[in-house]
């Protein structure tokens, strides 16, 4: 049986789970949205006791990857909530942000929506605390009173239809614009009409990291504007965060890979020249992360990893791999001797920390100390030769996949290095 209270308009496919449920209590008559929740929740005790305890009170609790422990109720809570509103099935699903089961680097987690896996970092929340924006645009607000979930991303600060940057502050009293404490979609809590706000014309590279976030040029030449996943360009913009450290702008990060990979390498090149004079000890006793920080490690722009690596990821290989040439062997210890952990040699050979331990006990990579019996290398402490390691996936092949599939069968002996090779290519062909 549908609800007493059905709302009049559907949601709008860009639209925001907190903003749609703020429009039903709008067009419903409620003061708050805690009244709504609480009559919701009646509702839902005597059909599912299980889902109304699952249901928040708080709006800023409302979407489902707040839950930790309960989401699957919470699930349930917004499907009978569909049936309760008379709403299309999976009509307030295809609007909700989930959880996740793909994390960014440095373990970042992430949450989902239509398919794009977004970091949870780049989300703009409100906290009672410490009051973040959700900024607005005026004229988005003027055309369609509703809030659009990509006013929620961090990196999302112009408004891509319009051409002016986003709203953050009240015009009249100044404090932070925030729909979801506020419960108002075109008013501050102090009366002023927020589509009234003025227009201020945004700037270039913010205005084309706006376009680039929705909508896809395949015919660019920028790796970052021609990726046809969004979950591959937000990946991007994190790892370039994390790069450029406190000196970044989003804005930035458009011209910054228009001259992929060259600036890349360029900036690579000054840490390579300055190593040397970094040291403390020889480059064999010396860890990858002592000269270049977390590089490796954040190159894993995406975990699980698609079929075809990231461009960061494969720009980066590519660096190493020039490393390593243009420093051979020699009896004096060089940059491509650095020692690299377990969990950074994972990444190189795109695998896990699991498979790189089976080559180390079958003798195919080669720690630079002796490990104690019957404990494990630290997984962050530098263990293998750089060069060794990169030698190692070389002589695989572009295309061998041969990491993942060895592993696939215990009793293969990873010493039959070229009879393994052999079989996995032919397979692969």
């Amino acid at each position: 049986m549908a609800f007493l209270f059905c709302p009049k308009a559907r949601a709008f496919n860009d639209e925001s789970l907190e903003s749609y449920l703020l429009r039903v209590v709008s067009e419903n008559y409620f003061d708050t949205y805690q009244q709504l929740s609480f009559a919701i929740r009646d509702e839902l005790l005597e059909l599912d006791f299980e889902a109304h305890g699952a249901f928040p009170i708080e709006l800023g609790r409302l979407n489902i990857y707040h839950s930790k422990h309960n989401s699957h109720f919470r699930m349930r809570a917004l499907w009978l909530l569909e049936s309760l509103l008379g709403l299309p099935k999976y009509e307030l699903q295809k609007i909700s942000l989930f959880r996740s089961n793909r994390t960014f680097s440095e373990g970042c987690v992430s949450v989902q929506r239509n398919g794009i896996d977004i970091p949870l970092s780049f989300l703009r929340f409100p906290n009672i605390d410490n009051v973040e924006s959700i900024p607005i645009c005026p004229q988005c607000i003027d055309e369609e009173p509703y809030i659009r979930q990509i006013w929620h991303l961090k990196p999302y600060s112009v408004c891509a239809k319009h051409k002016c940057k986003l709203v953050h502050n009240c015009e009249s009293c100044k404090s932070p614009i925030n729909y979801i404490l506020n419960e108002s979609i075109t008013h501050c809590h102090c009366g002023f009409d927020l589509s009234k706000s003025s227009n201020v014309q945004a700037e270039k590279a913010d205005f084309l990291l706006a376009q680039i976030l929705t909508h896809v040029d395949p015919e660019s030449a920028n790796p970052f504007v021609n990726q046809s996943s969004t979950t591959h360009r937000l990946a991007a913009l994190f790892w370039y965060q994390k790069f450029k450290g406190d000196s970044y702008s989003f804005g930035d990060a458009v011209e910054f890979f228009e001259r992929w990979p060259v600036n890349f390498h360029q900036d690579l090149d000054v840490l390579t020249h300055a190593a040397e004079l970094r040291l403390i000890d020889l480059f064999n006793r010396t860890s990858f992360s002592f000269i270049y920080g977390d590089l490796i490690l954040n190159s894993r722009c995406i975990f699980p990893e698609d079929k075809e690596p990231h461009f960061i990821h494969s720009a980066l290989l590519s660096y190493l791999n020039q490393l390593v040439e243009k420093h051979p062997k020699s009896k004096q210890a060089n940059v491509a001797d650095l020692l690299v952990s377990v969990a950074e040699t994972a990444v190189i050979l795109s695998t896990t920390h699991e498979q790189v331990y089976r080559l180390y006990q079958d003798g195919i990579l080669i720690p630079s100390f002796k490990p104690k019996m019957r404990f494990r290398i630290n997984p962050s402490v530098g263990a293998f030769y750089l060069r060794q390691v990169i030698e190692y996936k070389k002589s695989f092949g572009k295309k061998d996949r041969i990491l993942e599939l060895s592993f696939l069968h215990p009793q293969h002996n990873l010493k039959a290095d070229l009879l393994s090779k052999s079989l996995v290519v032919t397979s692969l062909n």
